[in-house]
């Protein structure tokens, strides 16, 4: 098998922010698997979040190129014996995962959806309002709701929470999913929280820095909306780790390492009784795709990440409203824009 990679430049349509970092344009990487003529394509999105970056990811591909082996069909063995060797760069191990069951997907002629037992992949996500100033944001609600979307997801965990909520809550009536991105100490979230039941959030999201995740429990009591974890919980492990702490996990690939182990964490937290939810960061559809496979396994996709971009440089998700679908076409489905 040959590895390779290249960065792909992106840039969203407005300036994206929460209430710990905000971005204009990033880069991710496109990774490659060509085998036998056939090429597979996935996408890495490293952040710093999780100790990834670029440089990170490229260094860590440079050293999975040697020890793929020639069987891209061995999904289990090279994902799982890289996954030992590289568990500190999952956002790499997500761009190969990816990559990997691109090329199954394409050699065989069939959807990844379908080599997984799943229907064709067809959500309803989330539309995420950033944090902004006023002007910004209710020329982002307007578009939203102009687009279709029927439920929103609010950045928040700053001064201006309630204003952003009441621009909100006076436009939009449907579901709303806050996300504080760890904004707050516990003493902060137990007197924030109950001040935002007025809003009637569908849940409230990471309202915790990472290290105080078993302190959520105790804002699960305050009974204003569900508590999810993000920051918090990365792998399989963690779900099991955070029962009886919080109602939820939200899962992203890039925290975990692809399809796989996403897997894994789905049906762990299913077993558990927890409500699971799709996650994303700022992405092309090249790494959305592979997330929204398996949409259909979880209660709540947030996986917009490619429709906050002014441009996607890839085809092969549809919209309509606030339901997103994936295409028939062999491996993840998606393809670069013109091809």
């Amino acid at each position: 098998m040959k590895l390779t990679w290249q960065r792909q430049r992106i840039r969203p349509r407005h300036r994206f922010s929460t209430s710990q970092w905000g971005v204009d344009e990033k880069e991710t990487l496109i990774v490659r698997v060509e085998h036998d003529g056939v090429v597979g394509l996935g996408e890495a999105v490293p952040s710093s979040l999780y100790g990834q970056s670029l440089e990170s990811c490229e260094a860590t591909l440079a050293q999975m190129a040697a020890r793929l082996g020639d069987d891209p069909f061995a999904l289990e063995s090279i994902l799982t014996r890289l996954g030992r060797e590289f568990d500190s760069q999952r956002a790499a191990l997500d761009g190969l995962d990816a990559a990997l069951h691109d090329w199954v997907g394409r050699k065989l002629g069939v959807p990844v959806w379908k080599l997984l037992g799943l229907d064709q992949p067809r959500k309803r996500t989330t539309f995420t309002i950033g944090v902004a100033d006023p002007d910004l944001t209710r020329v982002k609600i307007d578009e939203a709701l102009a687009a279709g979307f029927d439920a929103l997801k609010i950045k928040v965990g700053v001064e201006s929470d309630h204003e952003t909520l009441a621009l909100v809550r006076a436009k939009f009536d449907g579901p709303l999913f806050l996300d504080a991105n760890a904004a707050w100490t516990p003493e902060e979230a137990r007197r924030q929280i109950p001040t935002l039941a007025q809003y009637r959030p569908t849940i409230i999201e990471q309202p915790l820095r990472r290290e105080d995740w078993q302190q959520m429990k105790g804002l699960r009591d305050l009974g204003v909306a569900p508590i999810f974890a993000d920051e918090s919980c990365e792998r399989p492990a963690d779900v099991v780790r955070l029962h009886g702490y919080v109602d939820g996990v939200n899962i992203k690939f890039n925290k975990c390492g692809g399809i796989r182990p996403a897997l894994r964490m789905v049906y762990l937290a299913r077993e558990l009784g927890m409500l699971t939810m799709l996650g994303c960061f700022v992405s092309s559809s090249l790494a959305i795709a592979p997330a929204l496979t398996i949409a259909s396994l979880v209660d709540y996709a947030d996986l917009d990440g490619a429709l906050l971009l002014a441009e996607d440089p890839f085809e092969g998700i549809t919209r309509d409203g606030g339901v997103i679908t994936l295409s028939d076409r062999p491996g993840l489905g998606v393809w670069p824009r013109g091809r």
